[in-house]
């Protein structure tokens, strides 16, 4: 018996689809890093209506110039829809990673064929089959229906999606397009295929293409066995102190990727025992001004600490493949990712926490410290450098290298009163 499971991320904006086109060409760090030793980068099969196959920006120009579609604003201008096959239904006609596999064609054709089943025809843009991994098996298919509304053409996944609910009877479109992909790989690859683990498809939008490897990562592991709970594993585990302390930060840093990955661009470092009011007021009645930084900056600095733990101390995730240093304890590539950005933004928490409480006590402002030059350095590049990993800022020309970024606090600071700020703001550090 075969499994089948689908992972979707909607690409709402032209930066996504050339993200998109850079890590299918290989050209960026996690395209490069999921390359196996022995292959050659971007070897596979590929499909689009560009010139160049992994263009996917061009195939979509392309795509809508052919059917004259009209976008929607606000709405995604195609689904990138993931097609997960059990590895071993291709590894019965051959090799994995064998272009010349007939299973590995058939898969690369019938993905393609879905798609079009319910977007219509001529709704995919590219198709891509990569060999270069060490996995297999998985389709990617770059999705743009098209949908007639007032008498024009408009891309609609949206009302592409809802048509596929009704036809299947799902509740919801996701679902919905777990049961067609794998009623469609039964009736026309394998009668053994059936429904991958009935589990809610990421609607996450803040996903970006270069981190779609890890969902191929986490859609093959629903092809595999139950993971056994945390409570049964830990009822007959004999624990030591050491064992104990290092679980504490190992489910500290999980339950930080956790709440990364569902609102990345919101994420705020744990609290400490003083939140930025609580150090304005006991400012003139502490005057060990570094037990209010530490207060301040508690639970940032707990997640920096934890992470050495793990391999991914603060020098060693500066360095260009930093977060690869954290394999053993997170093997999935976007665990690691979104680890890498929690430890960038709570360690440029720090510096900042340790630039305000000290610009607290300096009357000049200018003789104001600069976050820049404080612990850990180099914090603010580490962020950027990640958001861009992830899809979650614009590249790095945007903004010239020498520009001084102003911390969200000291720019509060010139603009409100300690009286006007409330302890409810969410954005004192613009993380």
């Amino acid at each position: 018996m075969f499994k089948a499971a689908i992972r979707v991320n909607k690409m709402t904006t032209i930066a996504q689809l050339r993200g998109a086109s850079l890590h299918a060409q290989r050209h960026d760090e996690t395209g490069k890093a999921r390359v196996r030793e022995d292959a050659e980068p971007g070897f596979g099969l590929a499909w689009s209506k560009a010139e160049d196959d992994r263009d996917y920006l061009a195939a979509f120009k392309a795509h809508k110039a052919e059917l004259g579609a009209g976008e929607r604003k606000g709405s995604p201008l195609c689904l990138q829809a993931i097609c997960v096959l059990s590895p071993e239904w291709v590894q019965k006609a051959g090799n994995l990673h064998d272009p010349e596999n007939p299973h590995n064609r058939q898969l690369f054709d019938q993905a393609k064929a879905w798609a079009e089943s319910w977007g219509g025809k001529g709704s995919v843009i590219a198709t891509r089959l990569d060999l270069d991994e060490k996995g297999g098996a998985v389709v990617d298919v770059m999705v743009s229906p098209v949908r007639e509304s007032r008498g024009k053409p408009v891309i609609s996944t949206n009302k592409a999606l809802q048509e596929l609910k009704q036809d299947t009877g799902e509740r919801n479109e996701y679902s919905a397009l777990q049961t067609s992909w794998a009623d469609w790989c039964r009736e026309h690859l394998d009668a053994e295929i059936v429904r991958g683990t009935r589990k809610e498809i990421t609607q996450r939008q803040h996903l970006s293409p270069e981190t779609y490897g890890a969902v191929m990562d986490k859609a093959r592991s629903d092809l595999r066995r139950p993971v056994e709970s945390v409570r049964e594993a830990l009822q007959g585990s004999e624990l030591s102190w050491n064992d104990t302390d290092l679980l504490r930060d190992y489910l500290l840093l999980r339950g930080e990727i956790s709440r990364h990955r569902d609102d990345p661009r919101g994420y705020t470092p744990p609290e400490g025992d003083l939140d930025r009011e609580g150090v304005e007021i006991y400012t003139d009645l502490e005057s060990n001004t570094w037990k209010l930084i530490t207060a301040f900056r508690k639970g940032a600095e707990s997640v920096v600490t934890a992470a050495y733990r793990f391999g991914m101390g603060w020098d060693r995730l500066k360095e260009q493949d930093g977060h690869e240093a954290g394999r053993a304890w997170f093997p999935a590539l976007a665990d690691r990712l979104h680890l890498g950005a929690v430890i960038a933004k709570c360690g440029d928490f720090c510096a900042e926490a340790e630039a305000f409480v000290k610009n607290l006590r300096i009357e000049n402002p200018e003789s104001h410290l600069s976050s820049r030059i404080l612990w850990p350095l180099g914090s603010q590049e580490l962020v950027e450098r990640y958001d861009r990993h992830l899809g979650l800022s614009a590249p790095q020309h945007i903004r010239p290298v020498h520009q001084e970024r102003i911390p969200e606090v000291q720019k509060a600071r010139d603009v409100e009163s300690p009286q006007q700020r409330s302890r409810h703001r969410g954005d004192d550090y613009g993380l």
